[in-house]
């Protein structure tokens, strides 16, 4: 295949993202879990890294790669065995009889380097003044606020209608200074429109603009959620189960 017109050779790929955004997603996560910043690198190496942890026990996998985060007891019981069924929340609980599970759930991630393009994208009236959030916010579901924290993300986008009400927000939070955590709040009544897309396609755009890496975390369940992902061009690569210890 020939390569770009400047001479430049073409990038290459990592099951769905450039190698070298894939990357930086490890290093990401490296860095998050307190571990060395080559500790998820692709190739050869540990398929499975243990991580200390006393209050929680997690299972992440990105890519090839699997981490188990937990206390010694745990990290015992699960001496041989595959990584693979520890992503299954009934698993993960069995494996922590005894010390008070709760499965908290499993999040499927998702990356991508690419800008979306929808037309009349620029074009959008847009808020970020916390009026409009605030507004946003009380016409959603308690829960559906709490977990997505709009207020508190560092970049939001609220989309408007004729009116200037709000139709939906999306913004992110910074991790490790090179990851975008995306996240996306919709009225019921303002949803299956499409404005939850179109405010995530804003906010995502400007993740890439500032620099990072956009990611995305959907409920394996949130059918609606991960749908939305995937018209967005995010990358399914991973999967992080917890489970929460008392």
């Amino acid at each position: 295949m020939p390569g770009p017109a400047d001479g430049r050779a073409p990038p290459a790929y990592h099951r769905g993202v450039e190698t070298n955004t894939g990357a930086i997603v490890r290093l990401g996560w490296a860095r998050a879990l307190g571990l060395s910043d080559d500790a998820l690198d692709a190739g050869e190496g540990r398929p499975v890294v243990r991580v200390p942890a006393r209050d929680r026990v997690m299972v992440l996998r990105l890519w090839d790669r699997h981490v188990l985060v937990g206390p010694d007891w745990f990290q015992q019981r699960t001496q041989g065995v595959h990584p693979r069924q520890l992503e299954d929340g009934p698993v993960l609980l069995r494996c922590c009889e005894g010390h008070g599970a709760r499965l908290v759930g499993q999040t499927v991630l998702a990356f991508t380097d690419r800008y979306v393009e929808l037309d009349g994208l620029e074009d959008v009236p847009v808020a970020d003044e916390p009026a409009a959030v605030a507004a946003l916010e009380r016409a959603c579901p308690p829960d559906d606020v709490t977990e997505v924290g709009l207020a508190g993300l560092g970049r939001v986008f609220v989309t408007l209608d004729d009116r200037d009400q709000p139709t939906a927000g999306a913004g992110y939070a910074e991790r490790q200074g090179i990851l975008g955590h995306l996240a996306v709040l919709t009225p019921p009544e303002q949803r299956r429109a499409g404005h939850g897309t179109v405010a995530a396609a804003l906010a995502l755009n400007d993740a890439l603009d500032a620099g990072l890496v956009p990611q995305w975390g959907a409920r394996a369940d949130n059918v609606a959620a991960r749908r939305m992902s995937r018209r967005l061009g995010l990358v399914e690569v991973g999967v992080q189960t917890t489970v929460a210890l008392t």
